[in-house]
């Protein structure tokens, strides 16, 4: 993987160490992975069920956006997904239109740099 495309990783929130410690070291297992995630649909079935008031579709993506990100070390997008969950899991749907920007700005963010990789 390019150093320039590790700075914006790094940048957009994601904790390479982190991530490659749970990959073994293997950077190009985990360029893979990050390329397999632009096709990951949780976080636009997220906004979708949110969009239509389908809380317990929403709480499901959201829940497995979480555990991804986390699997890849997408701390930022981790971070910002968990209020989700955690708001869904207990029913508080209060700011959940505020709490789905925040995530998308950082959802975006990361996809940005993702594109990058071939």
């Amino acid at each position: 993987m390019e150093q320039e495309i590790k700075e914006a990783l790094i940048k957009s929130g994601v904790n390479l160490e982190d991530a490659l410690k749970r990959l073994m070291n293997n950077e190009k297992l985990l360029e893979r992975l990050l390329i397999k995630f632009k096709a990951d649909t949780n976080f636009q079935g997220l906004e979708k069920a949110l969009k239509e008031k389908e809380y317990e579709g929403a709480f499901h993506c959201a829940h497995t956006l979480k555990g991804v990100a986390g699997n890849l070390g997408m701390k930022k997008l981790m971070d910002a997904d968990i209020i989700i969950v955690e708001k869904l899991r207990n029913k508080n749907y209060e700011g959940l239109e505020s709490d789905i920007e925040d995530l998308r700005k950082v959802y975006q963010q990361l996809m940005d740099v993702i594109q990058n990789l071939k």
